[in-house]
C-alpha cells in the first residue's frame, strides 16, 4: 500500500484516504474566485461579475462516488467515531462513575464500549443523501462493589451487562454526518 508522508515523521496518511479527501471536497469555481478575491482585493468587481444573478441559485454539486469508495470512507469515519467512544469511556471511568448504596455496601458503575464494530452502507434514492451508514457496536456496564464508597471507586470493575447500539449516519455533500 502506498503511504504519502508529510515533511514531519509523525504524520502519514494512506494514499486512498488522500484520494478520498480530494474526491469528497471538490473546489468549485466560486471557491477559487473567492480565494483569488482574498489574495487581491483590487479585483473584487471582476469576481462579483462572475457570480450568479440574484434569485438564481447555482446547481448543487453532485459528487459521484461509487459504493466501494463510500464504504471505505464510512470505515474511516467509524474508526474515528469509535476512538471518540473510547475517550468517552475514559471520562466515564475517571469522572462519570455513579455510586449508589446497595445491600452489599456501595456499588460504583460506569458505561464502557467494546472496540468491535460492524458497519453497513446502504444506497438511497435521495440525490442529497445518496448513502446511509449503520454502525453497530456494544455498550457495557462496568461495576465494582465495596464496603465503602472509596473501595467501590477503587475497582477492579467488572462487566455486568452489555447491550447492542446501532447508530445511523447520513452521507451528505461528500461527508458523513451524525
Amino acid at each position: 500500500m502506498y503511504i504519502a508522508r508529510a515533511k514531519g515523521p509523525r504524520f502519514c496518511v494512506p494514499f486512498h484516504y488522500l484520494l478520498l479527501l480530494l474526491i469528497s471536497s471538490p473546489v468549485s469555481a466560486a471557491d477559487q474566485n473567492s480565494v483569488a478575491a482574498t489574495k487581491h482585493p483590487a479585483k473584487a468587481p471582476r469576481v462579483a461579475a462572475t457570480q450568479p444573478a440574484k434569485g438564481k441559485t447555482p446547481p448543487p454539486l453532485l459528487i459521484d462516488l461509487n459504493e466501494e469508495a463510500v464504504q471505505t470512507s464510512f470505515d474511516a469515519f467509524t474508526i474515528v467515531w469509535m476512538k471518540k467512544l473510547s475517550d468517552t469511556e475514559e471520562f466515564h471511568r475517571t469522572q462519570g462513575v455513579q455510586v449508589s448504596q446497595s445491600s452489599e455496601g456501595f456499588a460504583a458503575e460506569y458505561v464502557g464500549y467494546f472496540p468491535h464494530r460492524y458497519i453497513i452502507v446502504k444506497k438511497t434514492d435521495s440525490k442529497e443523501t445518496p448513502f446511509v451508514g449503520i454502525l453497530t457496536y456494544f455498550e457495557k456496564t462496568m461495576r465494582c462493589v465495596g464496603k465503602t464508597k472509596e473501595e467501590a471507586l477503587k475497582g477492579p470493575f467488572q462487566e455486568t451487562n452489555s447491550q447492542q447500539v446501532s447508530e445511523i449516519f447520513r452521507f451528505t455533500k461528500g461527508k458523513w454526518i451524525y
